[in-house]
């Protein structure tokens, strides 16, 4: 299994005043773990990662890992939260029964997960987005935009 990480990011959220609040990865691995995101997330700062953003999500349709402000810390900084993503996906995906789905369908609906996240139109009900809440990633993505495909290639 190959761990690169292209140099690009996935989805980066910036908020009204243009400032970096998240960049997101998107790898839809079956089993990613906690070390393998660490990994994952290294290579990712090795290239492109923005520096000084506050919140860095690595997802995949099984689970999600969140570091907060861990720029400070080096490309070895475990996640500081992890939360389960399946909650996310069945309200996205219609009829949904745990078939594995690609990178870009998980993409896809992440982004409108996100966008509804910024827009205030999902509620702080359930997981994930306790945990967000937690974070204070919910908060901090408020009125953010949404950008795909962002990233040192484009």
């Amino acid at each position: 299994m190959s761990l690169y990480v292209p140099q690009r990011h996935d989805i980066i959220l910036q908020n009204p005043d243009d400032q970096f609040v998240a960049v997101v990865e998107v790898r839809n691995m079956q089993g990613l773990s906690r070390e393998l995101a660490t990994v994952l997330r290294g290579q990712g700062m090795t290239y492109t990662l923005l520096p000084q953003t506050p919140y860095f999500l690595l997802l995949s349709q099984d689970v999600g890992f969140l570091w907060k402000e861990s720029w400070r810390e080096g490309p070895e900084t475990p996640p500081t939260y992890e939360f389960p993503m399946g909650n996310v996906i069945s309200r996205y995906v219609e009829g949904y029964s745990g078939e594995r789905l690609f990178n870009r369908e998980v993409e896809s609906l992440v982004i409108k997960w996100l966008t509804d996240l910024a827009n205030g139109k999902q509620e702080v009900v359930e997981e994930p987005e306790k945990t967000l809440a937690i974070a204070g990633f919910y908060n901090a993505i408020r009125g953010a935009s949404v950008s795909i495909g962002v990233g040192a290639e484009e």
